[in-house]
């Protein structure tokens, strides 16, 4: 086995050395602090300690153990791997059916700071609307941003009903949403982007993804699958982390978008 795979085999091929590696990541630690945090006996841990020594990845200083100088360069990088693997491993069918490149390339990078998620699909009754899961977290929200290529009947409605409620509003639309929205609902658009707790964005660039959904309390991504298609269904976060994330899915389409101040 070559050296790389052997420190691949070593670091992620067992839970007890992963975790360890991590919980070492904040300083170094006794045996008996080891035991106590990672809820471990003494023969199995101290073997697993073996190997990490053995490979480099700490060091022994009296009675404690601590990162070594490689392993305080490579751990640090293990978390955004493991989030990575984490995201796709939970859903595994979903996301080998979406076509990822319509993510922004360094969003799809740090994919994994979605967190756990999971797939709403909607039922029949509820075909053309948000799924329910999410309907009362969203009224419950402080800001609502959207990225949108595609119409949903109740956009106009909900949005409007959102923004009456003193919720911040903003959205961006696809070219050739906006324009179906200001044909179909003029007055509700007019009233809409009036409003003090609101902003509308028009992108003429092509938003490859279908929905973008980013509260201050989950997030929820729609794409679209390998074969072109749309299908109806959203990928749910309500992980902290991923707030960010999809704060700077928003902020991407936004600065490459122009503001709707009259129609």
């Amino acid at each position: 086995m070559s050296m790389d795979l052997q420190l691949i085999d070593t670091i992620f091929f067992s839970d007890k050395r992963k975790n360890l590696l991590l919980f070492l990541k904040d300083g170094p630690r006794t045996i008996e602090e080891i035991k106590t945090v990672l809820d471990v006996s003494s023969s199995p841990i101290m073997a697993q300690i073996r190997i990490l020594l053995k490979d480099g990845l700490l060091v022994q200083k009296g009675d404690s153990y601590e990162l070594s100088v490689k392993g305080k360069l490579i751990v640090p990088r293990m978390e955004p791997l493991l989030s990575t693997f984490r995201v796709f491993d939970e859903n595994h069918e979903y996301w080998a059916r979406q076509d990822l490149h319509t993510l922004p390339g360094h969003l799809l990078d740090r994919i994994g700071e979605i967190g756990s998620c999971r797939e709403l699909v909607p039922d029949r009754t509820h075909i053309f609307d948000y799924p329910p899961e999410i309907m009362g977290p969203l009224y419950k929200s402080t800001t609502v941003l959207e990225v949108s290529s595609i119409f949903r009947p109740g956009y106009p409605g909900l949005y409007l009903d959102l923004a009456r409620k003193g919720i911040e509003v903003l959205l961006v639309l696809d070219r050739p949403i906006y324009e179906k929205l200001v044909s179909g609902y003029r007055e509700e658009v007019n009233e809409f982007i009036s409003m003090e707790n609101t902003s509308l964005f028009v992108c003429d660039h092509k938003i490859e993804l279908a929905s973008g959904l980013v509260t201050d309390r989950f997030i929820s991504l729609s794409l679209v699958s390998k074969d072109g298609r749309y299908y109806n269904h959203e990928m749910v976060s309500f992980e902290r982390s991923a707030f960010a994330w999809g704060q700077e899915l928003f902020s991407y389409y936004r600065d490459i978008s122009e503001q709707v101040t009259e129609i």
